[in-house]
Formats: structure tokens, C-alpha cells, sequence
């Protein structure tokens, strides 16, 4: 399995317990693998959210675990600017639940196919002006609560092959994979495809 990057510094205090995250020299192109446990990921997320979007990036922000509506608050709660970034609302398409109709709130069919899914994704990040892009998701192992895991491979790859075209841009994909799940071949399989895998 890879080493964890030396362009990503995690500080934990005496207790074991998150105190900061800090991502820099990010190389164009990077892919990112975090293993992480429930209780811990969201903190996580946004801390890294957070430094992206001060660091001029725009990105996408794919959501299966919260609703748009909660993700939002919580990002405004820790000061992170939500103008340059889009929540795909998967949680509320998993949950059967009514989407937001916020102009920063990326609908998707309560199916959840991996197509639509695809398409909104090139859509939102082709309207970006930065050069500087992320594509975050949230936990991918729940997608396999979902759907066969025949399709969460696909959606893996199409994201690694997305990440890797770039077309000239530095666009950077960052995901979450339950610790307790790490050791599943199908999440050792993509280990393999990332450049960091980085544990929490």
C-alpha cells in the first residue's frame, strides 16, 4: 500500500484527538485516500474543505452521510465560504428525502445512479473558473450500502480517470473509507489506484 504523503501534515494532541490538518505542495493531479472512523470524518472534512477554499480552490463536495441543508450550516459554523463550493446532495437521494432548492445544492434522482451521478459532476466542475479544483467525497463506503459493489468500482474509476485527464487543471480528488472497512479487497484494490492513503 502507499506511504502517506509528505505534502499533507495531520497533528493530533496528547489525547489522541484531531487538532489540525494542513494540506500543502498539493501536486496537480493528486488523489487522496483517507481511512478514518465515523466519529472523527466530518471535523476532518471541513478542516480540509476549509483550507482548499481559502487556498483558492473551487470544488465539489459529495455528501453521502449528511443532507445539503446540514453540510451548509456546519461549513458556515467554521467560516468556510460556501460560494466556491457545490454539495451533491447524495444522502437526501439514499434517504428518499426532499432536496434543497439552494442554488449550491446539486439534485440528484432518488435511483442514484452512477451515470447521473457522473454527469452532474462534469457539469458542475466545466462551470468552474479557477484553475485550482477539488472533488471531495465524503465516505465512499457507503455507497456500497447502496449499491452493488460493481458500481462503486465504476464510480472509482471514472473519478481516478477524471483526476488523471485534468486537462491542464489542478484538480484534486480527496475521499473517506471507514477504517473499520480499510482491509475489504475491493477498498485495498483502489488503494492501489490513489498516490496517498493517508490514516486518521
Amino acid at each position: 500500500m502507499n506511504e502517506p504523503p509528505t505534502d499533507m501534515i495531520y497533528e493530533k494532541s496528547m489525547n489522541g484527538s484531531s487538532e489540525g490538518l494542513f494540506l500543502s505542495k498539493i501536486q496537480k493531479g493528486s488523489i487522496i485516500m483517507m481511512e478514518h472512523s465515523a466519529d472523527s470524518y466530518f471535523h476532518t472534512n471541513a478542516a480540509i474543505i476549509k483550507q482548499l477554499v481559502d487556498d483558492g480552490y473551487q470544488g465539489i463536495y459529495v455528501s453521502f452521510q449528511r443532507p445539503f441543508n446540514n453540510v451548509v450550516h456546519e461549513f458556515e459554523i467554521m467560516g468556510i465560504n460556501i460560494d466556491n463550493i457545490r454539495v451533491i446532495d447524495a444522502a437526501s437521494a439514499f434517504t428518499d428525502e426532499r432536496q434543497s432548492n439552494h442554488p449550491y445544492c446539486v439534485s440528484i434522482s432518488k435511483e442514484l445512479k452512477i451515470d447521473d451521478l457522473v454527469r452532474s459532476m462534469y457539469t458542475v466542475l466545466s462551470a468552474f473558473t479557477s484553475e485550482k479544483q477539488f472533488v471531495f467525497i465524503d465516505s465512499l463506503t457507503t455507497i456500497t450500502l447502496y449499491k452493488p459493489l460493481s458500481e462503486t468500482m465504476r464510480f472509482s474509476e471514472f473519478l481516478v480517470r477524471t483526476i488523471r485527464k485534468n486537462d491542464g487543471k489542478q484538480l484534486t480528488l480527496i475521499f473517506n473509507v471507514a477504517s473499520d472497512l480499510s482491509q475489504k479487497k475491493f477498498i485495498q484494490d483502489i488503494a492501489f489506484r490513489v498516490d496517498h492513503v493517508v490514516k486518521i
